[in-house]
């Protein structure tokens, strides 16, 4: 038993060739809390995801071999379930699949493509092939239409992440890089329709200006919809509500959720000029941002002094208002920042980009005088004494993201064209995550 388990323990997806580079996160560093994706079961023992090095720096940890994929499985199914990690009497990853219905307590297959698909908590099972004789085995972490979202160890360890989002259709998931699904293993006493802790959550808006949930939020109760040509340029949600406004490119304000109709105090129909939105803290008024850093009121929102404009420059790109609503920041393409009404003075904490239109969007923190801005390669900056913060995927040159949310004070998320809701800092990663089609997204609120 001990021979079949060490080796049952070696289970992997990674050709022996995929396993040659240069550098690797170290073995042993946590990919994925568990508080991030296991909810309240985290109480219940280590669910974190490791990184397993090269591949190839197998030890012993206390439920097997560290940290290859059938550890995390075997120490899900001890800790959640009460199967002994030791049970299984197994070589390779794939033969999980005939080896769960032997267990006590027991897991039942649920075929791939058979009657209902996967559930939180079930072990993804991938079956062996010519090329990977061990196969492969994660953990379903979440699920929405369409998508699938896995923890791992030992997948791709030349750029681990520890997690992964795969397609399928009704009940039907496709080979992934070659790699067929045999199904998912359920254990037998898990709850029907189980869901982990679905965690933050809010709305995006695309180009057209349909709007989607992400994380925990829910499907909003109306839609906004224009007849003209304008796109989407803004978005922003009244104070602890799930309602709010997206902003057109002509400057309209169309509001989802309930929230109620507001007309703005000014409107350029057929042209391209308005930038950001923003509201004040009883949600009953706001401002809009031009693209010559101009902010117009409307609602119950006061005039606010600023001593910047850039007539005929396109340059403004985002706003961000102080908690009290009598002052914050406007954001230029350069990265720049610029104060109006009363304000304290903030610092760049990171650069500046003079003749580069880079940045996007900006947030700030619950002090109100500090935050992150992020640019097109959803690179974060910090500003005032917010702390400097990584971003979990970065695309040098691809001005692909479009806007920031701070979530509390020590991370958030960004939004990339795709429709992807990305965390940094802190951020958890979240349990539905819309993918965008036919249109790009733009705008980002939680």
């Amino acid at each position: 038993m001990a021979l079949a388990l060490a080796t049952a323990l070696t289970g992997t997806v990674l050709a022996a060739s995929d396993r040659t580079i240069a550098a690797v996160v170290p073995w042993g560093t946590v990919l994925v809390p568990g508080s991030s994706w296991a909810g309240p079961e985290t109480a219940k023992g280590d669910l974190n995801v490791y990184s397993n090095g090269t591949g190839s720096q197998d030890r012993q940890v206390a439920y097997g071999l560290g940290y290859e994929c059938v550890e995390l499985a075997v120490r899900w199914a001890q800790i959640v379930f009460g199967v002994p990690h030791n049970s299984w009497g197994i070589y390779y990853a794939y033969q999980m699949w005939a080896a769960g219905p032997l267990l006590s307590p027991r897991f039942v297959q649920h075929p791939n493509g058979g009657a209902d698909g996967p559930q939180f908590g079930d072990l993804m099972v991938f079956a062996s092939t010519s090329f990977d004789a061990a196969g492969h085995v994660a953990v379903v972490s979440g699920t929405s239409p369409g998508y699938v979202s896995l923890v791992e160890q030992n997948y791709n360890d030349a750029a681990p992440t520890g997690t992964a989002r795969l397609p399928i259709y009704g009940t039907v998931m496709p080979n992934r890089s070659g790699l067929p699904i045999l199904g998912w293993l359920r254990s037998s006493i898990a709850p029907t329709g189980w869901h982990g802790d679905p965690g933050p959550g809010g709305y995006l808006s695309d180009m057209r200006g349909h709007v989607y949930p992400y994380g925990s939020a829910a499907q909003p109760t109306e839609q906004t919809v224009w007849p003209t040509q304008a796109t989407a340029r803004g978005m922003a949600l009244i104070p602890k509500t799930t309602s709010g406004y997206v902003l057109d490119s002509f400057g309209g304000l169309h509001s989802f959720g309930g929230a109620p109709r507001i007309r703005p105090t000014a409107y350029w129909f057929g042209w391209d000029i308005a930038r950001g939105l923003t509201l004040t803290p009883d949600g009953k008024g706001g401002y809009v941002l031009d693209a010559y850093g101009r902010m117009h009121p409307f609602g119950d929102a006061a005039p606010l002094a600023s001593n910047f404009a850039w007539p005929g420059w396109d340059i403004a790109r985002a706003m961000v208002l102080r908690a009290d609503g009598l002052g914050g920041w406007v954001l230029d393409g350069w990265g720049g920042l610029h104060g109006f009404g009363n304000f304290p003075s903030v610092r760049l904490n990171g650069s500046y980009y003079p003749g580069q239109d880079i940045a996007r969007s900006a947030c700030l923190r619950s002090d109100g005088d500090s935050g992150w801005w992020v640019d097109g390669n959803n690179d974060i900056h910090s500003f005032g004494g917010a702390p400097p913060v990584s971003s979990t995927n970065d695309y040098p040159g691809q001005n692909v993201a479009r806007s920031i949310v701070c979530m509390d004070d020590g991370g958030g998320y960004t939004l990339i064209t795709s429709g992807q809701v990305l965390p940094f800092g802190d951020a958890p990663a979240l349990w539905l995550n819309p993918t965008l089609s036919n249109t790009s997204a733009s705008s980002l609120v939680g």
